[in-house]
């Protein structure tokens, strides 16, 4: 795939999955406006940066099979968050089928890294910006009631908060990882589902795992740099065993002369 091809992939999968949501019939009922509003206004930008870019809006090359590329693949890197509103709106509704779809999405956007921890929004309620990938968490969590959601939803929501908390691009912290961690295991509680159950219990497991390695990586980081303070010339304190005569090393070597 040519970097061409790779940008209009991108943006040609953001706009497939926005088209899907506003083509469902609960998108038009009138408690959806504001969904609806959103899908219209981000397929109109949508357009326009792929003319920006100097290529036409549909690629005989690029189907709906082809995969989502990485960033790096692509000359124009889209703008995930102008585009998020539809998603999280979708995520909101009522309608287990657009949840589904805008959940199936942001895993989508997440493992392939274009949601990145360096991504901030700003959302209406919010007095700052925050992190849209701890913005991208809480949405997801929230699709999560109780035992009554619908066990599709379910799933994507497993789906997703697994890549979210195992990938290195959007890696997420304090408070987002543990409503991520709680979300699956009240899901392995409470779901009336075996496979979710079954599903859940493994995705705490790996996220468990996964949480505890980068906690070992880290202090072995911090054990390293310790270590190299330590054994740097002018860090190194020889006392000979004689307290009230301490030398530094390397340190003013003319001095004692």
């Amino acid at each position: 795939m040519s970097l061409d091809d790779a940008s209009v992939s991108t943006e040609l999968f953001l706009m497939r999955a926005v088209k899907k949501i506003l083509a469902e019939r609960d998108t038009k009922k009138s408690a959806n406006a504001k969904l609806k509003a959103a899908c219209e206004s981000a397929l109109e930008g949508l357009e326009k940066d792929i003319q920006k870019g100097g290529r036409p809006s549909d690629s005989k090359k690029i189907t709906a099979s082809t995969p989502l590329p990485p960033p790096g693949a692509s000359t124009m890197k889209v703008v995930t968050d102008k585009y998020y509103l539809p998603f999280k709106l979708a995520c909101e509704s009522k309608s287990p089928k657009l949840v589904r779809t805008s959940l199936d999405s942001l895993e989508k956007l997440m493992a392939y890294g274009h949601i990145t921890g360096a991504t901030y929004t700003e959302m209406d309620g919010l007095p700052d910006a925050q992190r849209l990938v701890d913005s991208l968490v809480e949405t997801v969590c929230n699709c999560f009631n109780n035992e009554q959601t619908d066990e599709g939803v379910q799933l994507q929501i497993i789906k997703a908060l697994l890549t979210a908390v195992t990938s290195t691009a959007c890696v997420v912290h304090e408070r987002t990882l543990l409503r991520a961690v709680r979300t699956c295991y009240n899901i392995y509680l409470t779901s009336k589902s075996v496979v979710n159950q079954t599903t859940a219990k493994a995705t705490l497991t790996q996220m468990i795992h996964v949480i505890f390695q980068r906690m070992e990586s880290v202090a072995e980081e911090t054990k390293n740099e310790g270590e190299g303070l330590l054994t740097e010339d002018n860090g190194v304190v020889e006392t000979d065993g004689d307290l009230d005569n301490i030398e530094s090393v390397g340190v003013g070597e003319g001095e004692n002369e």
